[in-house]
């Protein structure tokens, strides 16, 4: 061997020393941390740990944590709150993962069987309405993409040298040492698979709720409902004929509910989902209602993801048949219980709508305070204490009488128009009470969700003390909102009303059909 060829083997051989020296220190950690779940230890070190990436993670972990299951628990999010050890008589392992349809199932079931070595005695869905949507956008990779990592050649090897997984591993070991997350995430999870939420007080919950609705009305997302969902669901059973399939429907928050079903085609696919649903499965537990869980808010983290203990509940509820909440749909009763539901969601729109909290009190502006008022609404106002009066705006307002009744509002420029229309309880010779409620049925199209908002508002002492609430009206069918205040003693001034800030647009416009005091 020449000279040059001794030195070039010294040279990579010391790359090779020095790289297994750097490495080394990064692989122990990597593999003591375990971010991405293909160990099956605990330690301390690692009890705190980021679902960042869900698929691959369950999938690395049923397949290196190398154990034998009952069951299989599958869903979206909303399912990943379950804790498959409140299965006491069974071994269940949580599949569910971040926005997960019917489309994958198959795939995850599929792996999952064949590692198990034998069939399942059950698999639980938890099926969420949404994922009904023809529109629905699918997650980017299938779960062979997934099934494919683990089960690629070296691929814990070239993980637990990894780079990316260090970044990882950092902060599962800040976060388990402090025996709380350091990582802002959706959820995390010890090391058992059991997922928790981050801990949230009742205001952050109530900014949640009205966010999502808002977003709700905001994105106006198309609903058309896809029959291909209960097809593959129906495949899903013809090639698990050993298994027995345990279906429920994953609840929301009642606000949540009820407004979504004023949409007319949410509404009609809501219906078919469960007739279908019924005649595939059998019996399914519905708890996608108004019941006892989702009127009670603290059940939920947000508008539609339930909190680990009413996890527990829906266990107990689809294993031991403690109907608490929700109600048992099967194909004899469906169709009177959907009845009943409907029934339901009409009795309780005033309820839902009136989540949508007030503002809070603020100073407001007094370029809208009388003393000249001005009517513009016809005195044949039907259904109306009085005809309604200018209290001020800013810009130019076309003022006409609804087509069916009512008041209509439009801006006739495409400026920051505002407009502040309403009554003075002193000026009408009304005392006021200790509780006011103004309650307001309108529609109409408007630039953002709240820029339409009832108030109240009393002066003591010269300074003003106002309540608003925030709507969200809608073009087609008229909704009723609701704000209380309670008056102070010495109110001075009482001033009840209807102010839209935002008006930018000659397209926009409301109707208010009824003003009520109370």
């Amino acid at each position: 061997m020449n000279v040059y060829k001794k030195w070039l083997l010294k040279v990579l051989a010391a790359f090779m020393i020095l790289g297994c020296l750097f490495a080394m220190p990064i692989a122990v950690f990597n593999y003591t941390t375990d971010p991405l779940w293909i160990f099956p230890h605990k330690n301390e070190w690692n009890d705190v740990q980021q679902g960042f990436n869900e698929r691959q993670q369950k999938v690395n972990k049923f397949k290196y944590g190398k154990e034998q299951y009952d069951a299989l628990l599958l869903g979206s999010s909303r399912s990943t709150y379950i804790n498959q050890h409140d299965f006491k008589d069974l071994k269940v392992f949580n599949f569910a993962v971040s926005s997960m349809y019917a489309e994958e199932y198959k795939g995850y079931i599929d792996y999952a069987r064949e590692l198990n070595g034998k069939p399942f005695e059950y698999i639980f869905l938890g099926l969420d309405f949404f994922a009904t949507n023809k529109y629905r956008e699918l997650a980017e990779e299938k779960p062979e993409f997934y099934t494919g990592q683990a089960d690629s050649y070296l691929y814990r090897i070239k993980s637990t040298a990894s780079f990316d997984t260090l970044k990882k591993s950092i902060s599962v070991y800040q976060s388990s040492k402090k025996n709380q997350p350091v990582f802002i995430d959706h959820r995390y999870y010890n090391r058992n698979n059991v997922a928790m939420p981050f801990p949230v007080d009742d205001q952050l919950r109530q900014a949640r709720i009205e966010t999502n609705i808002y977003q709700f009305f905001q994105n106006n997302e198309p609903y058309e409902y896809d029959p291909k969902v209960m097809e593959m669901l129906k495949q899903l059973k013809a090639e698990n004929p050993k298994t027995k399939f345990i279906v429920y429907t994953t609840p929301v928050t009642l606000p949540r509910f009820v407004i979504e079903m004023q949409n007319e085609e949410y509404l009609k696919g809501y219906d078919r989902w469960l007739m279908d649903l019924t005649e595939t499965f059998g019996t399914v537990h519905h708890f996608m209602d108004i019941n006892e869980m989702t009127r009670h808010l603290p059940n939920f983290i947000d508008s539609h993801h339930f909190t680990p203990d009413a996890g527990t509940k829906i266990v107990q509820a689809i294993r031991n048949d403690r109907n608490d909440f929700g109600v048992p749909l099967n194909k004899d009763n469906a169709e009177a219980e959907i009845a009943k539901i409907k029934k339901e969601i009409k009795k309780s729109e005033t309820e839902a709508y009136d989540y949508l909290i007030p503002i809070g009190s603020k100073s407001p502006s007094y370029s809208f305070v009388p003393p000249n008022f001005e009517a513009f609404s016809a005195e044949d106002w039907l259904s109306q204490l009085m005809p309604m009066k200018l209290l001020g705006m800013d810009g130019d307002f076309q003022v006409t009488e609804g087509k069916t009744g009512g008041m209509v509002l439009k801006p006739m420029s495409e400026s920051q128009n505002a407009i502040q229309a309403g009554f003075s309880l002193t000026d009408m010779n009304i005392s006021a009470s200790e509780e006011l409620t103004f309650i307001v049925s309108l529609k109409g199209k408007t630039a953002n969700p709240g820029d339409v908002q009832l108030f109240i508002q009393d002066q003591v002492n010269g300074q003003w003390e106002r309540k608003a609430y925030n709507t969200i009206p809608a073009e087609d069918v008229s909704r009723s909102f609701k704000v209380s205040k309670k008056i102070r003693k010495g109110a001075e001034n009482v001033m009840v009303g209807i102010h839209w800030k935002n008006a930018d647009s000659e397209d926009q416009w409301i109707q208010i059909d009824t003003a009520d005091i109370y």
